[in-house]
């Protein structure tokens, strides 16, 4: 099951899901990300960091709404964190009982029973690896299955109270609230034990009056019950900050490997700390959260919620409160057992020629090329390059290669275009020109950058204006030059943009065209009038001849009359 999802956004030039992901579990395709299910392990980091809001996780909202319609028995298991995310604790608690649930439970309950058994599976091993995070067992299962061995076979608080609860009203509905998106996942692993899983801030959508058994659950739910001697409920409450699991498991601080209880938060820094490790030494008990300090900032804990003021929350809730509820029977031995799974996929080795071949492509050269500036998400160029490889990333993603060919085409464009450009500051002073610049005013460029633009281009026949791109055909009589000449104001960089357009050789040729028009024309003229007078001659010929033929044939004509 896709708990979290991915919707269709303008990914651009952001990267920052994937420069966030612990695990590099995004792949980048055609400017959009993609989650790769199999290799998330639902930290949502992307998604609190995605600016447009374009992750999402599958709410189950909409599913305790219908049990709380239909009348469900539901039994709430609420989060230890709650107390810090909540500004009145027990208003928060009322809230819950108002829209319906039948029972609130504190999750901290279970968690009382999961240390008995986290202290006694690691006296029996000599050292251990807490399991109440979800996303920390994913991450060992998924990329350090070596430290499996290590990890508590015993259920999470929510999972252990939600099997409790089943356990002992069967036909019950188990809503757990609190700041994981993991948890729902945790919850799909086991099936039949968590009916749905809410955030706080969910929770609090929920609107009032939504069952009919409203009153009558609230009437005999409140706090009411004492906590029985020996009841180690208020230590389970420190569960969610660092540290709170070691202190609840070592009640008493006389453990003779006290000084190798360990807390550490953070799912960079648990990989480093398992990461620097071929194996844990005997003594060592490490309580492992995904988040920095704890459940406390999960990541529905309540951002706009100072981690200081959390923790005093928390504090101030553990101490002198009552029970929701009389304690649950809680039973342990093998119901709460649980096995872990290796699933790691092998790793593709690429080769070091494979590597080389897509970093040249960047334009990466050699190592002083890659600067390894983490702005395609990776944290080096080579670990980009693999992802190319494996299909995860494009080449365009790299932007020092992506600056470098945009700075790099826009240089080979401004030399090679044969249009005079001239950079000219707010104050009408040259900054900067090209080369075809030079080859216009005949100077060198050293010699026009610092110039007043008026000694370039008459005031007169052309002035700048901010509001509208001016463009004008001017004369240069110095210079012998005609050009057409634009100019834009940009903004961004605070500069005019003057461009002209040479159009001397044009003009010229354009003359030499009227020129060559123009005697055509006049030998044109002059053929037709000496074929008039050609023809007017040989008319004349014609006509002395004809004259003479004519007596000729009559003379002839009388001879032979007269014979």
């Amino acid at each position: 099951m896709e708990l979290l999802h991915f919707q269709a956004a303008n990914c651009k030039n952001c990267y920052r899901c994937i420069r966030t992901c612990p695990v590099k579990a995004i792949e980048f395709k055609d400017n959009q990300a993609k989650i790769i299910s199999d290799a998330c392990i639902l930290c949502t980091r992307c998604m609190k960091e995605c600016p447009q809001n374009a992750k999402t996780v599958e709410s189950d909202l909409t599913r305790v709404v219908r049990m709380l319609q239909a009348g469900s028995h539901i039994v709430v298991s609420l989060a230890p964190s709650f107390a810090g995310y909540a500004e009145d604790a027990d208003a928060y608690m009322d809230h819950l009982l108002k829209v319906g649930f039948a029972e609130i439970r504190e999750t901290a309950e279970a968690a009382v029973e999961i240390s008995r058994q986290y202290e006694e599976e690691f006296h029996a091993k000599g050292r251990l690896i807490t399991t109440a995070c979800p996303v920390v067992v994913d991450y060992i299962e998924k990329y350090m299955p070596d430290w499996l061995g290590l990890l508590a076979e015993v259920d999470s608080p929510m999972m252990a109270q939600a099997k409790w609860i089943k356990r002992s009203q069967p036909e019950a509905k188990v809503v757990f609230i609190g700041p994981c998106y993991a948890k729902k996942m945790e919850a799909v692993q086991q099936p039949g034990y968590v009916d749905a899983v809410l955030t706080f801030e969910e929770a609090e959508h929920l609107s009032h009056g939504l069952s009919p058994l409203t009153l009558a659950a609230a009437a005999g739910l409140e706090p009411t019950g004492d906590i029985p001697p020996g009841y180690t409920l208020e230590k389970a409450r420190l569960y969610p900050v660092e540290g709170g699991i070691v202190e609840t498991t070592f009640l008493s601080g006389n453990d003779p490997a006290s000084s190798r209880h360990r807390a550490v938060s953070g799912i960079e820094n648990c990989h480093k700390l398992l990461s620097s490790l071929k194996d844990l030494p005997d003594g060592y008990f490490l309580e492992l959260n995904a988040c920095e300090g704890g459940c406390v900032n999960g990541p529905a804990s309540g951002d706009h919620i100072h981690p200081l003021l959390k923790q005093d929350r928390i504090l101030a809730f553990r101490k002198g409160r009552k029970m929701l509820n009389t304690p649950l029977l809680m039973e342990g031995g093998n119901m709460l057992r649980r096995r872990f799974a290796d699933k790691s996929k092998p790793r593709t080795n690429y080769s070091n020629d494979q590597i080389r071949s897509i970093l040249k492509k960047l334009g990466k050269e050699c190592r002083a090329d890659e600067l390894n500036c983490g702005a395609c998400g990776y944290n080096t160029c080579r670990d980009k390059a693999e992802a190319v490889l494996a299909g995860k990333a494009e080449l365009y993603m790299c932007m020092p290669y992506a600056q470098t060919r945009a700075e790099s085409f826009a240089h080979v464009l401004l030399e090679k275009t044969p249009n005079a450009v001239i950079a000219v500051t707010e104050q009408l002073l040259v900054k900067e020109v090209n080369a075809a610049a030079s080859s216009f005013y005949q100077m060198e460029g050293s010699q026009l950058v610092g110039l007043p633009l008026p000694f370039l281009l008459n005031p007169d026949e052309f002035t700048l204006s901010q509001g509208e791109q001016v463009k004008k055909k001017i004369y240069f009589p110095e210079l012998r030059k005609t050009a057409i000449v634009s100019a834009s104001y940009v903004a961004e960089q605070q500069l005019y943009l003057v461009i002209l357009h040479d159009l001397t050789e044009q003009e010229q040729e354009q003359e030499k065209l009227r020129s060559l028009k123009h005697e055509t024309v006049e030998m044109a003229q002059r053929v037709i009038e000496n074929q008039m007078r050609v023809a007017q001659e040989i008319a004349g010929l014609l006509g002395e001849t004809t004259a003479e033929t004519k007596v000729t044939l009559t003379r002839m004509k009388r001879l032979l009359l007269e014979e």
